[in-house]
């Protein structure tokens, strides 16, 4: 696949870059005029969500989810975009599929250009940002059937450090998620609020408002699953204090039980003048009867106290 692509349609252009390297960024900034810091910006590492209004162009960062299958964690990626009237420039690493798939779409299909290419480039990046947006729900729902089935195994099996890994490993995930989607509403608005007659934000209502939905569904959800996992991460850690509660709790009976028994023992066991289990005939089974019926008496009597 090619690392530039271009499209052009009804004097509107739409240039994709699917690797950020500084040689072809160099290349877009001498053609179209970028600032050096919005190039260097363009560049790993990643910068925070963000739009800047220039002279010939606005210049936006926005974050998507990306899941990996492998390590079940959610990570994220970055799409530069550099927006005027008839332009839109896109820069990413190609992690998204949403991206390839759409200026596919519009390479093959001329019907497709005929739609999305016309007015201003608004038009084109508010299609991607709807589809951008819209593929963000398979990743929320699977998050959510994870939450789901740490919930039904919570009570079904002894907790222990699978399911602790388990409940911290989707509270990350909830927490990346949140944290690259808590910059969308913010830029939205304030490109909105930037934008002027250039761009004709307003002949493009319906799709905005298509965003405004994602984007507040999206964070409603997410709000939904942090609020899941808290509670599936105190239940869980309530449940390991409760036995670990238990456990200690039948420890300290078999101490209290046993130290007294075998003070007890030691004490008659010894060989001092004057012991009368030394010389006395079945001595040790004596000894042993006493243990016996000692234990069995504080046996009864932590029962009764409902210590048991």
């Amino acid at each position: 696949m090619k690392i530039i692509r271009e499209l052009q349609q009804n004097g509107l252009v739409w240039v994709d870059v699917g690797k950020q390297t500084k040689k072809d960024l160099l290349l877009l900034q001498k053609r179209f005029g970028f600032c050096d810091s919005d190039v260097e910006e363009s560049l790993p590492p990643f910068q925070r969500a963000k739009i800047v209004q220039r002279p010939d162009y606005y210049f936006m960062v926005l974050h998507f989810p990306v899941f990996d299958r492998e390590t079940r964690r959610l990570g994220f990626t970055e799409i530069d975009f550099f927006l005027s009237s008839n332009y839109l420039v896109t820069v990413h690493d190609s992690k998204l599929l949403t991206i390839t798939n759409f200026f596919e779409e519009c390479k093959k299909k001329s019907s497709s250009r005929q739609n999305y290419f016309k007015g201003t480039a608004v038009h084109l990046l508010f299609e991607l940002l709807n589809r951008l947006l819209d593929a963000v729900f398979p990743i929320l729902l699977h998050v959510n059937d994870d939450i789901n089935l740490v919930d039904r195994k919570l009570f079904t099996r002894v907790p222990g450090r699978e399911m602790a890994e388990e409940i911290l490993r989707l509270k990350t995930n909830v927490v990346t998620f949140r944290r690259t989607m808590q910059g969308h509403r913010t830029v939205l608005e304030r490109l909105i609020m930037y934008s002027g007659r250039d761009l004709d934000v307003g002949s493009y209502q319906n799709l905005l408002n298509s965003i405004r939905e994602f984007t507040n569904e999206i964070w409603h959800m997410l709000e939904s699953q942090k609020e899941s996992i808290n509670a599936l991460h105190e239940t869980n850690e309530s449940l390991v204090n409760l036995r670990t509660n238990e456990v200690m709790k039948i420890l300290t009976i078999i101490s209290v039980i046993t130290f007294p028994l075998t003070l007890f023992v030691a004490l008659f066991d010894s060989r001092a003048l004057g012991n009368p289990f030394v010389n006395l005939a079945g001595g040790f089974w004596w000894l042993a009867s006493f243990v016996l019926w000692g234990a069995l008496l504080m046996y009864a009597i932590f029962k009764k106290q409902k210590w048991l």
